[in-house]
């Protein structure tokens, strides 16, 4: 068998895609190898991280491969199932007596493995607005109807993930918001929504920031809220800190911040992170800042960029889509990866604290699995889309 005919039968589909994807694990491999010291000198395994990290991207490839020779029914047809499960495990997740960190974001499973039901319910809610959207596609736009049916789908899992995580809460609603908006719904709708959505904001961070520090003996979910108010007030205080009281060894954001301004234009390697160490999850919520250390200033930027082409071969990907439903599911997919990305390096680089992984290049489980299986469905997307052009030139 040629050369092209198995690269043709392993990588089908939008090839530029495929080319992001790999070139985002290289670089995913180097740095997680590089930025888990710390999660090695507490094992003692010098391997182990590695290991498990290479594990899931070859999962991940194997899910891609298999994802991309369905047939675009079958991926429309699991929505419905991707949904369900999401929003069982979200509920399975609260009522569960295992507690990881102090938090219901995980499922465990036999004692054996982890799952993160709110990627699945993320997953599902993407999925479920691109058919509501279809359906209720018109010649002008989509009918503002589908804007009931979107709510009723989506309140209920966003109201479960705002409780456990703020930040992917906020990412999933600015992602359906977003979706809405290329489907063209009305723009009243819309502009009231926005409005709501910023009042909400207002209210909430009012609320949030004149809540008592007593609130955090109240339990688990009353110390989540004092949490999210330290991280807006810290975020908003520009009070000059005495130096002689300053403990830098308590403060990521510090090691972060230390990590980019000793980069320069081109990094002090792959392997010769100094902050790596200092920083409690450098391998996922501060990954960016470890590769901009390593990489420079060119490799912070490169990183953007692989991003961006993501989204803007989505964008192909949707404009040469042979039905909405389709079309949707594309765009939603470059949505939801692509924001929660900005979102990371602006963590990584900025002011606000949040735990985001980068897509596809943090350490991670179920989140790796599911940004593969995104993958997988925009490469059947674009293989589809391919043998409709060919059918019309053949013509």
């Amino acid at each position: 068998m040629g050369g092209d005919k198995l690269r043709r039968i392993l990588f089908k589909g939008d090839r530029v895609i495929w080319a992001v994807f790999f070139i985002i694990c290289a670089i995913s491999w180097v740095e997680v190898f590089s930025a888990t010291s710390r999660q090695i000198s507490l094992s003692g395994n010098y391997w182990l991280p590695i290991i498990k990290h290479s594990a899931f991207l070859l999962g991940g490839i194997f899910v891609i491969w298999f994802m991309q020779n369905l047939k675009l029914r079958q991926i429309k047809g699991l929505t419905n199932l991707i949904y369900w499960v999401g929003l069982i495990g979200l509920i399975w997740a609260q009522v569960s007596s295992s507690r990881i960190n102090g938090s219901a974001r995980w499922i465990n499973v036999f004692g054996l493995f982890t799952i993160q039901p709110m990627e699945f319910a993320k997953m599902g809610l993407i999925m479920v607005t691109a058919r509501i959207l279809s359906d209720y596609q018109t010649e002008d736009g989509t009918d503002g109807a589908a804007l009931k049916e979107i709510a009723k789908y989506s309140i209920f899992p966003i109201l479960i993930i705002l409780k456990e995580n703020l930040s992917t809460a906020l990412l999933l609603a600015i992602a359906i918001y977003m979706m809405m908006y290329i489907a063209k719904m009305p723009w009243k709708q819309l502009l009231v929504l926005l409005g709501a959505g910023v009042a909400a904001g207002i209210l909430g961070i009012t609320i949030l920031v004149s809540l008592p520090e007593s609130l955090a003996d109240k339990g688990e979910f009353g110390s989540k809220v004092i949490t999210w108010k330290h991280r807006i007030v810290n975020s908003s205080d520009s009070t000059p800190i005495d130096p002689e009281n300053y403990k830098i060894d308590d403060d990521q954001r510090a090691h972060a911040n230390m990590a980019i301004a000793s980069s320069h234009l081109f990094g002090c390697g792959p392997g010769n992170s100094v902050q790596r160490d200092n920083i409690p999850h450098a391998y996922s919520d501060f990954i960016y800042a470890i590769i901009i250390e390593e990489l420079g200033l060119i490799g912070g930027i490169f990183i953007i960029l692989l991003y961006m082409t993501f989204l803007y071969r989505c964008g192909k990907i949707a404009n040469k889509s042979e039905d909405a439903q389709s079309a949707y599911i594309a765009m939603g997919i470059g949505f939801i990866i692509v924001l929660q990305a900005m979102l990371h390096m602006y963590i990584s680089v900025g002011d606000f604290v949040t735990g985001q992984p980068l897509p596809l290049m943090s350490q991670g489980g179920t989140s790796v699995i599911i940004n593969c299986i995104y993958i997988g469905m925009l490469l059947c997307i674009s293989r589809h889309t391919v043998k409709a052009e060919t059918k019309e030139i053949n013509k």
